[in-house]
């Protein structure tokens, strides 16, 4: 199991009239973590689209407790729990800078060969960078 915690600070834009963050936005703030998680494995979702292989969204879960606010600092929390296969499940805990949990979620992603638009099974060299931390 992996893992990560990245921080976010709401901007203004991301609220709604009453000065909460919009929902869509913690969708985002999911993207985020993930994207820095797979560039701490050493690979970025360009990179891996250069290799043939892109990561369609199959899944999103979100759950809202608690709003967060204009200016808040967030801590996202990303936990890749199982190797992948053909599919690619991200959990999520995002917390107020008090330690308040406010959020959770999950998205799952497909491994899909570029060329033919088919799934895959996780490349080779992916799983090679994941191996030290399962």
């Amino acid at each position: 199991m992996i893992t990560r915690d990245v921080q976010i600070r709401v901007r203004y834009y991301e609220t709604d009239c009453m000065g909460i963050v919009h929902h869509s936005n913690y969708i985002r703030y999911y993207e985020v973590a993930r994207t820095e998680m797979l560039r701490e494995f050493g690979t970025t979702y360009r990179q891996m689209e250069r290799d043939g292989v892109m990561l369609p969204v199959l899944d999103v879960h979100s759950s809202y407790g608690a709003p967060a606010y204009d200016d808040d600092l967030l801590t996202v929390r990303v936990t890749l729990a199982e190797l992948p296969k053909v599919r690619m499940r991200f959990d999520f805990e995002i917390y107020r800078e008090n330690g308040e949990r406010i959020n959770t979620g999950s998205v799952t992603l497909a491994f899909m060969n570029s060329a033919t638009r088919r799934a895959c099974r996780a490349p080779q060299s992916f799983l090679k960078l994941l191996e030290p931390y399962f």
